[in-house]
């Protein structure tokens, strides 16, 4: 006879911010309502050298940090934001055994048991929280696109979003098309609304440095993804260096 499935292990919630405290003001406490209701999960923040008092607000959560439902991590030293690399630090600094990328504008809401009982079911499953509007149109462009999680066993075979692809534009759909490739078994778990704050496509790449209009670094990056699955490039960052970044104030790490 079959023994029942075991349950799955702790979830962290892997966030970025460059400049977006206005957006978390609204999105971090109820998602960190919703990790500690839960139990068993944390949120990541990664504070990408923002200039925007992030470091100053956060504080207040300091019983948060105290009791492990967050963790904060401050890179110091990037003067523009870079998707994949905020991303991969933020899941590098996550000590749960399923990653789940929530940008700075997404609501985790009530999503937790169901992901928890997916992942009983396949301990392997990636799933997505790509949802649609209120009127039923699945929009890209929602705020929803990047919502994925997956195990850390599969995120590292992968090596996390590819830090060759430019600041913005095609890092999420990559990634989960080499996961894809990588024979894991994708599912798609629509969120009631509201789920995000929508972004305008110049207010995602304001920070990025870059002279790129959003389309045109998404398509140069979507030629790049292309070129991935053409060549069987599944996991990338070979030989990344690891980058030094400040820990919950106190403790000086590489990830």
């Amino acid at each position: 006879m079959r023994a029942p499935p075991s349950p799955p292990g702790k979830i962290s919630y892997c966030t970025t911010c460059k400049n977006r405290l206005w957006q978390l003001t609204d999105t971090l406490p109820d998602n960190l309502r919703c990790v500690t209701e839960a139990g068993n999960s944390e949120v990541i923040l990664v504070n990408y050298n923002s200039d925007d008092e992030l470091d100053i607000w956060i504080r207040q959560f300091q019983p948060h940090i105290d009791n492990g439902t967050l963790r904060y991590v401050h890179e110091q030293t990037e003067p523009y934001f870079h998707a994949s690399k905020a991303k991969n630090l933020a899941h590098l600094a996550a000590t749960g055994h399923y990653l789940v990328n929530l940008d700075a504008d997404n609501y985790i809401g009530d999503t937790i048991p169901t992901w928890r009982t997916l992942w009983t079911e396949d301990p392997e499953l990636l799933i997505r929280g790509f949802s649609p509007n209120a009127d039923g149109r699945l929009d890209p462009g929602n705020g929803s696109y990047g919502r994925i999680g997956l195990s850390r066993t599969a995120f590292g075979a992968l090596g996390g979003y590819d830090e060759q692809l430019l600041p913005m534009g095609c890092q999420d759909s990559d990634l989960v098309d080499r996961a894809k490739a990588h024979g894991i078994r994708i599912v798609r778990v629509p969120q009631q609304v509201p789920f995000a704050i929508r972004n305008s496509d110049a207010e995602k790449v304001k920070h990025t440095g870059s002279p790129l209009s959003w389309h045109d670094m998404w398509q140069r990056n979507l030629r790049q993804a292309e070129e991935n699955l053409r060549l069987g490039r599944l996991t990338v960052n070979h030989g990344r260096i690891p980058v030094k970044v400040l820990l919950n104030f106190t403790q000086q790490i590489e990830l």
